[in-house]
């Protein structure tokens, strides 16, 4: 893991923590209203910006802790497999056809 993926990880935790903080305040807000008999007014600015901000931040660790893509090009994948491993067909391999052959003469001669 590189650097730069550890310290997207480290955003990420942090944007996370922050983003939890702000849904508490927005219930601590709600149960001081709920506390007074105010009616539900508008969440405070403050805890808004700091959802926004915080949704940010852990986008932005996403962003940055992710692997590097991998290349999708067939030949690339081909040239890493031997001609065994390309050649089997394992859905073709049947191992029952004795199995039946003899069930059957079994039965035809059981009712001879």
């Amino acid at each position: 893991m590189s650097t730069s993926q550890k310290i997207g990880k480290l955003i990420g935790l942090i944007g996370a923590l922050f983003l939890a903080h702000a849904a508490y305040s927005t219930y601590d807000h709600l149960a001081y209203l709920k506390a007074v008999d105010q009616t539900a007014t508008d969440i405070p600015v403050e805890v808004v910006a700091e959802c926004l901000i915080s949704a940010l931040v852990s986008l932005l660790g996403v962003i940055l802790s992710v692997e590097p893509f991998k290349n999708i090009l067939m030949e690339v994948e081909i040239a890493k497999q031997t001609i065994d491993k390309m050649d089997t067909r394992p859905s073709f391999i049947t191992f029952d056809h004795r199995k039946v052959k003899s069930t059957h003469a079994t039965l035809e001669r059981r009712f001879k």
